[in-house]
């Protein structure tokens, strides 16, 4: 069975040949590798042989590098046994999505805080990237489900988690290394990366309960887990912050399964951004439907108007603007995301403030240059704590002033 970058059609000059033979008979498994020479190049060939029964029951398992979301990866069987093909003749291995690792990811910010302590810079740096590495674990509950199909496509996935504490990309790369940071700054993003996912996940403690227990539960919703996480990003000499009520964060109320595909294209650790538009007036590169994209009517910056309004009374919350990778995760997710024009970045509705709009219906107009975006919303719509932003009337006159 042929695996890995060759299966998935992206597989470049230099990628390995990976291939897993399945035998019957006793648990087994080894593994061999080769050089293997045609036309004067050399291509690395690893062979992992395992008996078929258990390879068959690793594919009900996580995946150990996939940052704890499920997988769907190409295969391409070569050849098989009449009897076993039925069983192995499987297009995609799918594996389940790790548990939500949040004792982990405590424990882990408590290695941080003593290796700051004791001022082992060392520690600091190995035990931040293992924090980072378990954080999209535990954002997975408050996020759509994504399926990944590599390495490099669960890292850009677990980058890109679309309901997210603020600042979280900069700070998971931070954390990982593959971005310059002191110990300190180090530190303080490991601490927001903690401090920011419990509220997203304050939701879900009956699944927390179900992989850590009923008490580490309850401190997620008591506050208890907020002041013990506060406790451990403060140096042990200064007295401990006045004790807050958590805030409380509603649930995502869309619950369905998507599937996103993500590009094997490289991680460069800048923010997801709209490329400058083309003089043609093309559209950007996204993963937007192509059928879609083609009716879209842009701005010369590439973007489109979206007006925001309750689904069941009409309201209008809102007015926005998205590009086509923005409507594409709106569409897929469920989360009404956006484009900044004064940030260069996207970001998703309620992320930081709570105040989330779940998408029920989205619709084109008949020239293509603006959206109309069904909502369910969650507080208020409005950064100044307005329901709508539209509340300020102003004066009309004329035969029609007054009437209703």
């Amino acid at each position: 069975m042929l695996r890995g970058s060759h299966a998935r059609r992206a597989a470049t000059a230099h990628s390995d040949v990976d291939v897993d033979v399945l035998l019957a008979g006793a648990p087994y498994a080894a593994r061999q590798a080769f050089l293997a020479e045609h036309g004067g190049r050399l291509t690395h060939v690893s062979v992992a042989a395992r008996d078929v029964r258990s390879w068959l029951a690793r594919l009900g398992e996580p995946a150990d590098w996939a940052f704890g979301l499920p997988v769907a990866a190409p295969a391409r069987l070569l050849w098989a046994d009449p009897h076993w093909r039925p069983r192995i003749d499987l297009p995609v291995l799918c594996q389940p999505a790790g548990e939500p690792q949040l004792e982990e990811l405590i424990a882990t910010l408590g290695k941080v805080a003593g290796a700051r302590d004791a001022d082992d810079h060392l520690g600091v740096r190995l035990a931040a990237a293992d924090l980072a590495r378990l954080c999209p674990s535990v954002l997975r509950l408050a996020n759509p489900t994504v399926r990944v199909a590599s390495r490099r496509g669960a890292f850009a996935a677990a980058l890109d988690l679309p309901v997210a504490p603020p600042n979280y990309r900069d700070d998971l790369l931070l954390c990982l290394g593959l971005r310059p940071g002191s110990v300190g700054q180090l530190c303080a993003a490991a601490a927001r990366l903690v401090a920011g996912v419990l509220p997203l996940i304050r939701p879900y403690a009956a699944e927390v309960a179900r992989v850590a227990g009923a008490d580490l539960a309850a401190a997620l919703t008591d506050g208890r887990l907020d002041r013990y996480v506060d406790q451990l990003t403060r140096p042990a000499h200064l007295p401990p912050r006045p004790r807050r009520e958590p805030s409380p964060v509603p649930a995502p109320r869309a619950g369905q399964l998507v599937t996103v595909p993500v590009p094997d294209a490289p991680v460069t650790g800048a923010h997801p951004s709209p490329q400058e538009p083309a003089a043609d007036g093309t559209a950007r590169s996204s993963r937007l439907d192509p059928a879609i994209a083609a009716r879209l009517r842009r701005t010369p910056d590439g973007l489109v108007a979206a007006v925001v309004r309750q689904h069941d009374s009409g309201e209008v919350l809102m007015v926005a603007w998205m590009d086509d990778e923005a409507l594409h995760r709106t569409l897929t997710t469920g989360r009404a995301t956006y484009w900044s024009r004064s940030r260069r970045e996207y970001w998703v509705k309620g992320a930081t403030s709570g105040h989330h709009q779940y998408v029920r219906a989205v619709a084109l107009d008949c020239d293509g240059d603006a959206l109309l975006v069904d909502v369910d919303q969650v507080g208020a719509a409005c950064h100044t704590g307005h329901r709508t932003c539209f509340f300020t009337e102003l004066p009309v006159g004329g035969e029609g002033a007054g009437a209703r």
